[in-house]
């Protein structure tokens, strides 16, 4: 399932003690480092301040979004440094998103309109100075964290511009304006650290209603995807899906009624997260190695709060039933929880998916408060003392974990 023969070796005899982690770099010199996750248990953490809450929820892998405007800025960019460091530092696996938000450093990584109503733009390559510019950019990131980020994610939920904004576009010009986008990203990626993980986001829209101008469903892209990076000598992309619960108002997801086990289901969730790897096995949408391309689930998150009631109960139980979904699942690489801290401009919109509440009287968006339960779920999930886990899993939802 994993490829890379050589590198995978030596990274299981890390993960055995036969090797060190330096071992790995100096035989592979600077552009080979990929650090195995010890689990799938992974957790959007945005900040350092947060780190050590981190460690004691042994969290195995870090996400963290990266916007184009703090890659440009020198001291949030420092910042991103001590925090990489110290996430290395403590053997976490570590995933960057790259986002493409308004900024007036260099407007050139924008195309087309920049006052469009979206939140994040699609990389500009399109333009000599666009590619210019994406090409320094991702080539400083790529340079300073060659030997510590494991994985990268190349845009945002791309089936919907609302988050990939390029202008109106049908799906197939649509793809390929992304493939251009995510191969250049990828070919730069690739040349400081050839053992990178490289993935394409998607949110959980499989069959959805598709305007084919804006908003497009996610086996659609995929197909033409598959099909476009073959026409210029196939390469290792992989999928990042968000699996949330539908709708995101609501923490149960075993009995969405839209999550069916049909190739044509509207969303693939955890409900029905088969359906996206058993269609990921197709001779179609194989790597160029032949085997199942790397898939992690980057982003989904279960509200403790629905309708003003608050039930951290059904939250934890959520999310524990999700994350023995994904564990028993081989395809599936990793889990990242949305999110540490509950952001107060989600609790608003019964989106409270945090570990921690919020102070909702801050100024600013995330200041942890109080733990909920899920904290110590997440905290025990993957460890021998998870019994009491499933026995809330099966009390909740019926369901027997094994």
């Amino acid at each position: 399932m994993k490829r890379n023969s050589i590198g995978r070796g030596i990274a299981a005899g890390i993960l055995c003690g036969a090797l060190s982690l330096s071992t790995l770099v100096t035989a592979f010199g600077q552009s080979a480092f990929y650090r195995e996750p010890a689990s799938k248990k992974g957790l959007l953490c945005q900040t350092e301040q947060m780190l050590s809450d981190c460690v004691e929820l042994g969290a195995d892998q870090v996400i963290f979004n990266v916007p184009m405007s703090m890659a440009l800025d020198a001291g949030r960019l420092y910042a991103y440094d001590s925090f990489i460091n110290k996430l290395d530092q403590n053997g976490i696996t570590i995933t960057v998103v790259l986002l493409n938000d308004r900024q007036n450093i260099r407007p050139e990584l924008i195309y087309g309109d920049q006052n469009a109503a979206c939140n994040y733009f699609m990389l500009n390559v399109f333009t000599e100075e666009g590619k210019q510019a994406v090409q320094e950019v991702v080539s400083d990131l790529a340079d300073r964290w060659q030997n510590k980020v494991s994985n990268w994610i190349i845009g945002n939920e791309i089936q919907d511009q609302v988050w990939n904004y390029i202008g109106p576009r049908d799906i197939d010009t649509y793809c390929r304006n992304y493939a251009e986008v995510f191969r250049t990203c990828y070919d730069i990626i690739k040349s400081y650290n050839s053992m990178a993980e490289v993935y394409i986001p998607f949110d959980y829209g499989w069959m959805n209603q598709s305007n084919n101008s804006t908003k497009y469903n996610g086996r659609g892209c995929l197909d033409r995807l598959a099909a476009i990076f073959k026409e210029g000598g196939d390469i290792d992309w992989g999928v990042a899906w968000h699996a949330y619960p539908d709708p995101l108002t609501s923490p149960v997801f075993w009995d969405d009624s839209i999550a069916t086990q049909s190739v044509d289901s509207y969303i693939v969730n955890l409900q029905n997260l088969n359906v996206l790897t058993d269609y990921m096995q197709r001779a179609e949408m194989l790597a160029p190695d032949g085997q199942v391309r790397n898939i992690i689930l980057s982003e989904q998150g279960f509200t403790s709060q629905s309708g003003g009631v608050v039930d951290e109960n059904l939250q934890a139980a959520a999310y524990a039933y999700g994350y023995f979904i994904a564990e028993q699942n081989p395809y599936i690489k990793g889990f990242m929880l949305n999110r540490q801290v509950d952001a107060k401009t989600e609790v608003a919109a019964d989106h409270a998916f945090g570990l921690w509440n919020t102070d909702m009287n801050s100024a600013e968006n995330e200041v942890a408060t109080t733990k909920k339960y899920i904290w110590q779920v997440f905290r025990d999930i993957n460890t021998e003392n998870n019994g009491y886990i499933k026995e809330l899993v099966k009390n909740t939802t019926g369901a027997e974990i094994g």
